[in-house]
């Protein structure tokens, strides 16, 4: 049996991509605002950038930070969430908390956290953490809310213990 592969299906992102190109390219050019380059010129020093050996360590820390960041954020945030779909108590708990967060632009909140950790990593993470957790806790309570209340009574029928029907 032979593998076919469409390559129709990466059109209309590549489609997509070339016209946020032509988009940045065009608008750079128009506005002529100090520090948006055109397309081109960005693109035209990408490989002196990825030959440095200084960018290439700070990429390396900015993305190390992210990782960081989103992985605690999926280890608090998913828990938090499907506990609030199962729980009144635990959702009465946080729904205020998120209420007051939610809005608040996390750069916002950036000058708060550096003053309680300082200006290394660990402020930087906990920013991007923030800024991802909120997404999830939400995504996971209402995927979780969105489960038929018969499945988890059926599971628990069967025998399945609560940390089991939770996840």
């Amino acid at each position: 049996m032979k593998l076919q592969v469409s390559t129709a299906a990466g059109v209309p992102p590549l489609l997509a991509c070339l016209g946020l190109l032509a988009l940045w390219e065009g608008a750079a050019r128009m506005l002529q605002i100090n520090g948006l380059p055109p397309a081109y010129d960005a693109l035209r020093e990408l490989p002196a950038i990825l030959a440095d050996r200084e960018a290439l360590s700070n990429i390396a820390a900015s993305m190390q930070r992210m990782l960081t960041g989103f992985v605690l954020a999926l280890l608090l945030s998913i828990p938090i969430g499907l506990c609030m779909a199962r729980s009144r108590r635990v959702a009465a708990f946080f729904n205020p908390l998120l209420m007051i967060i939610y809005p608040v632009p996390k750069a916002a909140l950036m000058p708060i956290i550096m003053l309680w950790l300082g200006i290394g990593d660990a402020s930087k993470t906990i920013v991007i953490g923030l800024g991802v957790s909120l997404p999830i806790i939400y995504h996971s309570y209402q995927g979780a809310r969105a489960v038929e209340q018969k499945l988890v009574w059926s599971a628990a029928a069967m025998g399945m213990g609560p940390t089991a029907r939770l996840l």
